[in-house]
């Protein structure tokens, strides 16, 4: 039995540290990536150039954020010195955006579609951008830092489909 105050916290922080921030860590870019790959999978049902296209737009973010990690590491000191609150708030509105986006992909196809031949598949680049971004985090910012961009897009997440519901994707 947990008497005292020390083992309760004690007790409180283990789980925070052991389940949930590792839930978030594992959840948020896995649910990007299930959003990703419906997208994708659905393009390469209309058309194979439709598939490729939306694919080069998912790994295009992948390979600036490579760049990014691996040759401009002084980037990310700058990352460590936005206060936890604004980076968590950021993150937050983003991913309240994100979701707004994907629930709304069929205006941005419309719109593409009066302009270019093809829709653009800027849902999947969008999405790929915010992957990219918590990897990048994972790898390159302290772990405080790192979270705040996690919990910040996941509760964008969660609010949005509080609000609105899950979006329709096909």
């Amino acid at each position: 039995m947990l008497n005292n105050s020390s083992e309760t916290s004690s007790w409180g922080k283990w789980i925070i540290k052991f389940i949930i921030h590792p839930f978030i860590i594992f959840s948020t870019p896995i649910f990007i990536l299930i959003l990703i790959g419906i997208l994708v999978y659905n393009s390469f049902e209309k058309d194979i150039y439709i598939g490729i296209r939306s694919s080069a737009s998912v790994i295009f973010p992948i390979i600036i954020a490579t760049f990014i990690t691996i040759y401009q590491k002084e980037f990310t000191k700058n990352l460590e010195n936005i206060p936890s609150l604004i980076t968590f708030g950021l993150s937050f509105i983003i991913g309240f955006i994100v979701m707004d986006i994907v629930n709304n992909s069929k205006i941005f196809k419309i719109f593409s579609v009066q302009f270019l031949s093809e829709p653009l598949p800027i849902i999947e680049f969008i999405l790929s951008g915010c992957f990219s971004i918590l990897v990048f985090s994972y790898v390159n910012v302290r772990e405080n830092k790192m979270l705040c961009f996690y919990y910040g897009m996941i509760s964008g997440f969660l609010f949005y489909i509080i609000l609105y519901g899950f979006p329709y994707l096909f």
